[in-house]
């Protein structure tokens, strides 16, 4: 599929899934974060930041108020070289752009009933406008990337992120071998819907406040090719459709 154009990008953003423009949700906003994900994913964030960077300034937010964080979940840390590849050159030097550390500076906000204790990077729970921004990828336990997978785990604490992984993910039938347990059978590539791993993420991070989502798909080149803009559910579960189709492949017949 052919990389979407600057009107395209416009438009996703003039007309958002499920929630009123990014524009009108930061009025009034004092703190903004934009989270990000790291570089193990094709995201092309910098080309993204300059449309929610337009919304933000045309909702009255300045740029002392905005601050970015990378959703590292468990992943490394970044550096400043990669902090650069995934923002651009520009970002970094314009705005605070900070590291989740999933060890230390989490705020409790309770627990999801499953059970998962919801503990989020605090920089993050300090503001009062939650943007993340991400891609729509298969993955193997919440179905797809993207959507509430940004908070959880990618801002969460390693405990948050254990009990999402581990706990809600596995079944223990009392068929299982205790030392082989199972994936719960609506967890898996491209289960999105009952997936309880999903839902389980979706629910804590509704418990933050995440305000807004802009999700893509991309291609090969890592174009964006798809552009999923608004409600943290809504918005996601469009971006889902259309990647179910762009990332399928035709398993071959009549092989040994």
């Amino acid at each position: 599929l052919p990389k979407l154009t600057d009107d395209q990008m416009r438009a996703a953003f003039a007309e958002p899934i499920g929630t009123p423009r990014l524009a009108e949700l930061a009025r009034d906003r004092k703190e903004v974060v934009i989270i990000f994900d790291d570089l193990s994913r094709p995201t092309k964030t910098s080309e993204l930041v300059p449309y929610i960077l337009k919304e933000l300034k045309e909702g009255g937010v300045e740029d002392g108020a905005i601050r970015f964080v990378a959703g590292t979940a468990m992943h490394p840390a970044m550096r400043l070289d990669e902090f650069r590849k995934k923002l651009g050159q520009d970002i970094p030097r314009r705005f605070p752009v900070f590291n989740h550390n999933p060890f230390d500076n989490c705020t409790y906000l309770g627990r999801t009933s499953r059970g998962t204790p919801v503990l989020i990077n605090s920089e993050v729970m300090a503001c009062d406008l939650k943007v993340l921004v991400g891609d729509i990828l298969p993955h193997r336990l919440a179905g797809f990337g993207g959507g509430a997978k940004m908070i959880l785990p990618g801002v969460a604490h390693a405990d948050t992120a254990y009990a999402n992984h581990h706990d809600v993910a596995l079944m223990d039938d009392g068929t299982s071998d205790t030392h082989a347990p199972r994936l719960h059978p609506s967890v898996g590539f491209a289960k999105v819907d009952e997936n309880v791993v999903r839902l389980d993420m979706e629910e804590g991070a509704r418990m933050t406040g995440v305000d807004f989502i802009v999700n893509a798909v991309v291609n090969l080149k890592r174009d964006t090719v798809g552009l999923f803009v608004g409600d943290l559910v809504v918005a996601h579960r469009e971006g889902v459709e259309m990647s179910r189709s762009h990332y399928a492949t035709e398993a071959p017949g009549r092989v040994d």
